[in-house]
């Protein structure tokens, strides 16, 4: 049986998400010891090659796998400190997964999310057909709030899309086409669960699929919580042993934590592409 990784990056004018993938493909190579796909669409391809990434995107990545770029129907604020820009987003390709990827057993995670231990490789011999994170855990601790932890304030409980474990066979396809099937419908599930339908949301897809995959009940085996640096956090510096220094944000004040040996998702994209060169230089 095989196993890998699978990561998913279409390029935005403001988002260089490529340069994230290489870095996240390239720490779980490199942490985990299996190999790396990335599914990318061709624009973002050619400018991989056009801004000089491409060679290090083939050797991290054992595929590169190209599909169709799915339309920007999504804005978010994107945060860097305390400034922020609405920009686009495309995250609409998630549902696919089960498809595209290459291997009999896949862990699918964010292009934003760096595998700094071997711990999820415990994962691999579970029973169980899809498994994906039950929650987050701030790396301040104490800037969780509702919708953290549910898709409303009526709604059901929220798992976080980050971190996704599956294995090929018939549940896992009909868990995915039901993930499809809420997001070509997700006005009406919103309606249904009372979140807000303004913005796509895979956390909340893949929360709503996996409520009713369990027969209304909660589901009871899960991948382990997300360490998450907030959207207002900045990477400062990454060691030559992968320590990493965040500039933590709490209101209009930031202090500096240090971590290692800890995986984590650093949802400013934009200060992880700042030190691409650095981390390109540990991998």
């Amino acid at each position: 049986m095989t196993r890998g990784i699978l990561i998913i990056a279409h390029n935005s004018r403001q988002v260089d998400y490529a340069k994230t993938a290489i870095i996240a493909g390239g720490f779980a190579r490199k942490n985990l010891g299996l190999p790396v796909s990335l599914v990318t669409d061709k624009a973002t391809l050619n400018w991989m090659k056009e801004s000089g990434t491409f060679q290090k995107a083939s050797e991290i990545f054992d595929n590169i796998i190209e599909t169709t770029r799915p339309q920007i129907t999504n804005y978010r604020n994107l945060h860097d400190g305390l400034k922020a820009d609405n920009v686009p987003f495309i995250n609409a390709t998630r549902s696919s997964a089960y498809e595209l990827t290459p291997y009999d057993q896949t862990l699918l995670i964010d292009s934003d999310f760096l595998i700094m231990t071997d711990d999820l490789n415990r994962y691999w011999d579970t029973k169980h057909s899809v498994l994906v994170s039950d929650s987050m855990n701030d790396l301040v601790g104490n800037r969780i709030g509702v919708l953290d932890r549910w898709t409303s304030e009526t709604g059901v409980q929220l798992f976080w899309a980050t971190t996704v474990m599956f294995t090929k066979n018939d549940t896992a396809k009909t868990f995915f086409n039901l993930v499809e099937y809420v997001k070509e419908n997700y006005n009406y599930y919103s309606d249904l669960f009372r979140f807000d339908s303004r913005q796509y949301r895979n956390d909340i897809s893949f929360s709503v699929a996996l409520h009713i995959m369990s027969g209304f009940e909660k589901p009871v085996n899960s991948l382990p919580p997300i360490l998450t640096s907030g959207s207002k956090d900045i990477l400062e510096s990454i060691g030559c042993d992968g320590s990493l220094k965040i500039l933590t944000n709490v209101g209009e004040e930031f202090a500096l934590a240090s971590i290692k040996n800890r995986d984590v998702h650093i949802m400013n994209k934009q200060s992880l592409i700042r030190h691409y060169d650095a981390f390109e230089r540990t991998l």
